[in-house]
């Protein structure tokens, strides 16, 4: 599925690592300020646990894990606002992203230096705030300026709003609908990421994320090369799609086990246009089985023999670990 993610951070704080780890891509990794020079798509793919017991059952000659799309920027630096180091012009890429993952620095590395100077987790997430604000209120008032001549009356209310209340660790999902053309950062569900070691952030901050997450990520690029170390990226992969609201599914045939996304609360006639949209339109039925009950069985023919196999509509919601066979 075309899901998005922003990324965000200032200079060196492990972004590119980051999309080397989740995307296997040959990205520029330097030891300086500004190696994104443009910014860039990515896939990350999130080779579940689920895919690969599946796949040792099935057996087919390929496997295909499901990805979101990470959309890079170059990093921010105190006073991008005003012109500084790239400037803002960037944030424009970022508001691509159905959602922002704030990647911030909490490790020591004489050969990476901070562009700050020092490691202080809590201070590079103020100066993000402090430039995402600030290029949000350009926006606002600039547009503001042009509803007020053509009088539309709500998107200039929920405008005003918003400029009256806008701070740091303030966000504004209520109203990403009405003024959703305008691709605004503080109305966009935030991530955030903490690179390195385990830290304590005041509880302000904790609740302007969605969800806070701690990952070593150069420990787990050297470590997906060594058998048997413990590893938290699969943990944190899968944890992050949940807190997407994003659950999994599968399909199987005899050439291709294969791994999908889609959001909560989807249908089964959405799951079957998003393999195909033959599979939509010629739709009969879904016939499915719960991963746990084919791994036990460990054969779909006789789990339908059993009477494991459950026949659902178009309308019927898809749930989370399903292995589901679409009639057509």
């Amino acid at each position: 599925m075309n899901f998005k993610i922003g990324l965000c951070g200032l200079p060196n704080s492990g972004k590119s690592s980051f999309i080397k780890l989740t995307s296997e891509a040959d990205v520029l990794i330097a030891n300086y300020p500004f190696t994104t020079l443009k910014a860039g798509e990515y896939s990350f793919f999130i080779f579940s646990e689920e895919l690969k017991k599946l796949h040792q059952i099935t057996q087919t000659p390929e496997v295909i894990p499901d990805y979101l799309i990470l959309v890079d920027v170059p990093g921010l630096i105190r006073g991008a606002h005003r012109g500084e180091g790239l400037g803002n012009e960037f944030l424009s890429y970022l508001r691509k992203g159905n959602v922002v993952l704030e990647i911030v620095r909490n490790f020591e590395n004489k050969e990476v230096p901070h562009p700050e100077g020092k490691v202080d987790p809590l201070r590079d997430i103020l100066i993000i705030e402090e430039e995402i604000i600030q290029a949000e209120k350009e926006i606002l008032e600039r547009n503001l300026k042009v509803l007020k001549k053509t009088n539309q009356k709500e998107k200039i209310e929920a405008m005003e709003k918003i400029l009256i209340q806008l701070e740091p660790f303030k966000r504004m999902p209520e109203f990403d609908e009405i003024l959703k053309e305008y691709n605004l950062l503080i109305t966009k569900p935030w991530y955030l990421l903490v690179n390195g070691e385990e830290c304590d952030l005041p509880s302000e901050v904790l609740k302007t994320f969605q969800s806070v997450y701690f990952l070593d990520v150069k420990w787990e690029i050297e470590a997906k090369e060594i058998k048997d170390l413990p590893k938290k990226f699969n943990e944190f992969s899968n944890k992050f799609r949940l807190d997407l609201n994003l659950i999994q599914f599968f399909t199987f045939t005899k050439e291709i086990t294969q791994e999908w996304f889609i959001k909560r609360g989807s249908s089964y006639l959405e799951a079957a246009e998003l393999i195909h949209s033959d599979f939509a339109q010629k739709f009969k039925e879904a016939q499915t089985l719960s991963l746990e009950e084919f791994l036990e069985l460990k054969d779909w023919e006789l789990a339908k023999k059993l009477g494991k196999i459950k026949i659902k509509g178009k309308k019927d919601k898809v749930e989370e670990n399903e292995i589901i066979w679409f009639k057509i």
